[in-house]
């Protein structure tokens, strides 16, 4: 009980600390982000099909669509995606990149064989579409650093010890971490274990409390980097029918997965270092899941010019695994003697302990002093918990021009304050089994309405598509998070070749976003600096689809 007070406490700081996109309120943002997806035709026009029949993005946009469907249809959707980031952290500038090939889209529509072009009454059949869809791609690399006059992440380690020290009656103190290191050696059960024997931190008093980083009052030649992989999908089932030509109505089922794993790296060398001259601290996170989600629609055509469409999207139940660890690296600047640790009840084993642990020692004048520092960690901490991602609802409206085209557009509703994290697992974070994460959502998220408008202009077989998109800034105060404005416009255009017995499409989309990356905090606001982040996003989609 004790490794998990604690081990939580560092989780859920660190994750604040290093960056928002690893707390738990921000995970659960990034899992129910949404962007244009489907077919290359759909994207193309910013994604605004709520409204529009007879596309394979139907499936998992509004299943009444497929009731437009006459024939049947397979096709595949290959994308590719490039992630550019440009990041200003104390008056440097720094570039990261990362790209992704993946498969966007995959689907088969089958139309049923009952469908009566002729007879206006009644049922005129329906299709039966089944897709795998990308809803998320989280490839991303992001990298900045800078010289720092003021403070060290060591500081932020220190602390987080004088909190653990100061928490509880039982707080940590420095034979809690000797203790650690005599039963694990290197793979410590306290992350501030790792910190102490990691040379970090340094004691002030017979039991360590009120630590301070080794190198305080030094400036640190700071460098961090944030890599991450993974994704969201759906395997999604969908059935639409039509009504008199008048009325589609459909009804659907994804089962999704998610895949996230990220790992951050802040590297540190002092000038003029006393004790160390520099360290790399490592955090890992790796979390997967599975979740469910319904929907159904409707889209209404009271002639051929018009069309309005309704849909809605339960919200995804997932239940996540998540794994998160922690790793260090220390330089020393000279030997660091060992009897100078300033508990005087100093275990005259402790040099045995280390040298077992992986440790250099060397005995100088009499004295022990370690010459190098093994590469430290601590115990995976595991977990499971659930997410409830947000319900979505979209109405749009589509205006037809014969067989010359039409323009289209959808407002999505996406209510990000209905987010619920929630766990019965008792090595979970305490925040999730009671409530205290769903909090910090209603008050850190707000609803808000996406807006989606695009068209198609038809030249005998070729057509031409243009789309844009507005995601609205989820966050309720941009004041409390760095004064920026995360909305975002996605801007898209394409080109589609279509005959009797096959169709190919292709389209690229472009947005950009404002941001911002903390990579430790302090309580003095003073003392530490946050990184301005610029993301340009730039994907390429090609559909290729044949009728059977």
């Amino acid at each position: 009980m004790k490794r998990l007070l604690y081990v939580t406490a560092l989780l859920v700081l660190s994750k604040a600390a290093m960056a928002q996109d690893n707390s738990y309120e921000s995970l659960s943002r990034l899992f129910s982000q949404t962007n244009p997806q489907g077919s290359a035709r759909m994207q193309a026009m910013g994604g605004s099909h709520s409204a529009i029949g007879a596309d394979v993005s139907n499936i998992t946009g509004n299943p009444a669509g497929l009731g437009f469907y006459t024939r049947s249809e397979l096709s595949i959707s290959p994308m590719f995606s490039q992630i550019n980031n440009s990041s200003q952290y104390i008056n440097t500038t720094q570039n990261a990149s990362a790209n992704q090939f993946s498969v966007g889209n995959l689907a088969a529509v089958f139309a049923g064989k009952n469908r009566n072009p002729v007879r206006s009454g009644g049922w005129q059949g329906g299709a039966f579409g089944i897709s795998y869809s990308r809803q998320n791609i989280f490839k991303n690399s992001i990298r900045f650093g800078g010289r720092n006059n003021q403070s060290s992440m060591a500081d932020y380690f220190a602390e987080l010890a004088n909190q653990e020290a100061t928490s509880s009656a039982q707080g940590v103190i420095v034979d809690d971490f000797k203790s650690d290191l005599r039963n694990n050696g290197s793979v410590f059960d306290f992350p501030t274990s790792m910190f102490y024997y990691g040379l970090l931190i340094d004691p002030t008093s017979r039991d360590g409390y009120p630590y301070v980083g080794t190198e305080q009052g030094n400036a640190a030649n700071q460098s961090f980097l944030s890599t991450s992989t993974g994704f969201t999908s759906n395997w999604s089932a969908s059935y639409g029918a039509n009504y008199r030509n008048k009325l589609y109505v459909g009804f659907g089922v994804s089962l999704a997965r998610m895949n996230y794993t990220n790992t951050k790296t802040m590297t540190e060398s002092f000038e003029n270092a006393a004790a160390i001259s520099g360290f790399s601290y490592t955090n890992d996170l790796n979390t997967s899941g599975n979740g469910i989600s319904l929907s159904g629609g409707v889209i209404y055509r009271p002639n051929d010019v018009l069309r309005l469409g309704v849909s809605v999207a339960s919200p995804t139940w997932y239940t996540i695994s998540e794994s998160a660890g922690q790793g260090l690296q220390t330089q020393l600047a000279r030997p660091f003697l060992v009897n100078e640790d300033t508990n005087p009840e100093y275990d005259s084993n402790l040099p045995g302990y280390l040298r077992a642990a992986g440790y250099g020692i060397s005995n100088q004048s009499g004295s022990s002093a370690i010459t190098s520092v093994p590469t430290l960690s601590i115990l995976p901490f595991d977990s499971r918990y659930r997410l409830r991602t947000p319900m979505k609802l979209s109405g749009g409206v589509g205006i037809f021009f014969g067989k010359s085209g039409f323009i289209s557009a959808d407002a999505e509703y996406v209510g990000y304050s209905g987010m619920k994290l929630s766990s019965n697992d008792d090595n979970a974070d305490g925040g999730l089994r009671d409530g205290y994460y769903t909090g910090i959502i209603k008050n850190t998220y707000r609803n808000v309405v996406n807006l989606k408008v695009g068209g198609e202009y038809r030249i005998d077989k070729v057509s031409l598509r243009a789309g844009v998109s507005y995601y609205q800034d989820p966050y309720q105060q941009i004041a409390q998070y760095n004064n920026l404005d995360r909305s975002r416009f996605v801007y898209s255009g394409g080109i589609g070749y279509k005959t009797s017995n096959f169709y190919i499409d292709g389209t690229v989309l472009h947005s950009q976003q404002n941001s911002a990356y903390t990579p430790y905090i302090l309580a003095d606001a003073n003392t530490y600096a946050s990184a301005s982040i610029k993301t340009k996003v730039t994907n390429a989609v090609l559909t290729i689809g044949t009728y059977f």
